[in-house]
């Protein structure tokens, strides 16, 4: 008698979070009114989900998760468009997984994490300035991590577009719609001489901020995007923070 294989299908959805259902009547308070969060959240995220889904249909990738999808794409030109939705998925999650109602308190940080934010900002209050400054001044869309590297060090990396902070030949950190100075030219030869000796990447993100234009614009219009940016500041759950200094990348 033959054996029947069993196949799983795999259909990708929206994720559960713990305040959507207030959210969704309220809006983030602090930062985002229902509309913006509908339309940035349970909108797009359904727009991802679901071309996710049909990208996937009868592929390997099929019962995959959006950050498997992400890293098993991210060195194949040829599936860009997955590798979009898929990073776009995934970036998305982290970032209103992440938020909470509007708060004057101080962080209470992990003494790990406090360490490694003082030894290289010096600060708090420098990190917050430093990332803010990030995200105000990154060219069109795309996310701003704060992420924790091989070493066990911070830094502050920025992804135009649909980057991804977990592989270096993916940060896309470079503009490349224009011109590129010396440095960026440096680093794409640099990354380039890496992929070529399989140099593997262990970036961890701790901290994003959504700076697509859709996270933003229904609340605060075409100019408020540094509005947007100080409100999102005191809207961040350092709880879900702290506890993402342990390698947990299974979202």
């Amino acid at each position: 008698m033959r054996s029947m294989k069993q196949f799983s299908r795999g259909i990708h959805t929206v994720p559960k979070l713990v305040n959507h259902q207030r959210w969704a009547q309220e809006g983030i308070s602090g930062l985002m009114s229902p509309k913006q969060y509908r339309t940035s959240w349970t909108d797009y995220q359904k727009y991802l989900t679901t071309n996710l889904t049909f990208k996937t249909i009868g592929t390997e990738h099929e019962t995959r998760t959006p950050l498997a999808i992400t890293l098993m794409t991210a060195k194949k030109p040829e599936q860009g468009p997955l590798f979009h939705y898929a990073s776009q998925c995934h970036n998305n999650h982290l970032f209103f997984e992440q938020l909470q109602d509007s708060t004057t308190n101080p962080p209470a940080l992990k003494s790990r994490l406090q360490r490694h934010i003082n030894n290289v900002f010096g600060s708090f209050d420098n990190l917050r300035s430093e990332f803010l400054y990030a995200a105000d001044t990154l060219p069109g869309n795309g996310w701003v991590f704060l992420v924790e590297t091989k070493d066990k060090s911070v830094k502050i990396i920025t992804c135009n577009n649909d980057g991804t902070p977990y592989i270096y030949s993916r940060n896309q950190s470079t503009d490349l719609n224009g011109a590129i100075s010396i440095s960026d030219f440096e680093t794409l030869v640099s990354n380039k001489d890496k992929l070529n000796k399989n140099v593997k990447d262990f970036t961890v993100p701790l901290l994003v901020c959504n700076v697509w234009e859709h996270a933003y614009i229904e609340d605060y219009g075409v100019n408020g995007k540094a509005d947007y940016l100080e409100n999102f500041w005191n809207c961040i759950n350092w709880e879900v923070v702290n506890n993402r200094l342990f390698v947990n990348i299974g979202l």
